[in-house]
């Protein structure tokens, strides 16, 4: 562990310094994402560096990336920068008001949702990101008047969905990715919106819909098992269908296939492996106690640990400009092991 402290402190170290080369901004691989890791680091370790670097690039982002010639999307562009100051603001962070930090990027949205040919213009995921963001959006409005065009928005890229989603959606890759499989975060957005008036018969046609494909299998994959539970169990009071499949769900996930097929040495990542794992298990044991999934956080700890993923960072100059990102880079893994650490190694 003391070898892999150190690796951790060099790692840290050389993302720090590289920040004011041309890094991208986005959540996913970029700058935005790397804020939230600098404000956790902070409030783990309250090593006033941290802060200190969070605030700069703060800045620079407030200043630099919130151009309206700048890419739309969650992953790699403004909606993702917005979706992380919401973050922070509600982490308490930092002060602000998000409204006003926001409206810049809403006016813009708007535009090229309501004028714009989005079928053309977006992939399938980025549509379901959108309409995820327009939810965290109308999440804190406070009267029906800064609602409206929030609902406007909704209702256009449910429709849109709606039209765009069949067979091929629900397919899953060989392997574990977030970026593969979309379908939990459809159905946690849907979720989410369900619990609204304002289009609540359209969304629960629209699932109806979907469970045509849904209900006939299960995912191949145990990992796509958990994940979709996650996405799914908000629904599950929709029908007793719904709750059929989520009980049926939950009894096939196998966590030592998981451990011992699916996720390989090196999957130590939010977006591809044991990082994954963990924030899923955990937000959904505390979310849904009667759902909880008995599992020993030891193991991924050790698992993460022991990869050498570490010396790859370390050695590979390839491997590391690829695995520096949030979610599928070593700052989402620190962050699941600072957790892990907090929560069970400390008692």
């Amino acid at each position: 562990m003391n070898k892999l402290a150190s690796q951790i402190d060099s790692l840290n170290k050389h993302l720090i310094g590289s920040l004011h080369t041309s890094y991208p901004f986005g959540l996913a691989h970029g700058k935005m994402g790397l804020l939230i890791y600098l404000y956790h680091l902070y409030d783990y370790t309250q090593e006033a560096i941290y802060k200190e670097k969070a605030e700069r690039l703060l800045d620079d982002l407030l200043e630099n990336a919130l151009s309206k010639n700048a890419e739309l999307t969650v992953e790699e562009g403004l909606c993702g920068v917005a979706l992380g100051l919401d973050y922070i603001v509600k982490k308490q962070f930092v002060d602000g008001d998000i409204n006003d930090l926001l409206s810049g990027i809403d006016d813009l949205l708007f535009k090229k949702l309501v004028f714009g040919n989005m079928e053309s213009r977006y992939s399938l995921s980025q549509l379901i990101h959108f309409l995820y963001y327009i939810y965290k959006r109308l999440e804190i409005q406070t009267n029906d008047n800064e609602r409206f065009p929030f609902e406007g928005l909704a209702i256009k890229l449910v429709n849109q969905l709606a039209d765009l989603i069949d067979a091929s959606f629900f397919e899953e890759s060989y392997t574990f990715s977030i970026y593969q499989y979309h379908v939990p975060i459809l159905m946690k957005t849907l979720s989410c919106l369900i619990q609204y008036d304002f289009y609540k018969d359209r969304i629960q046609k629209v699932l109806e819909q979907l469970s045509l494909y849904m209900f006939s299998h299960l995912p191949h994959l145990h990992l796509n098992r958990l994940y979709l539970l996650w996405g799914m169990l908000p629904l599950r009071d929709c029908s007793p269908d719904w709750q059929r499949y989520v009980d049926e769900l939950r009894k096939s996930i196998n966590l030592d296939i998981i451990y011992n097929r699916e996720i390989k040495g090196r999957d130590i990542y939010i977006s591809n492996g044991y990082a994954s794992l963990y924030f899923l298990l955990e937000g959904l044991n505390k979310d849904f106690p009667k759902y909880t999934i008995p599992f020993n956080p030891h193991l991924i700890y050790d698992r993460i640990i022991s990869s050498d993923a570490w010396d790859a960072l370390m050695e590979n100059e390839y491997y590391y400009n690829i695995h520096r990102g949030l979610l599928n880079g070593f700052p989402g893994t620190v962050l699941a092991l600072l957790n892990i650490k907090q929560r069970y190694l400390c008692e």
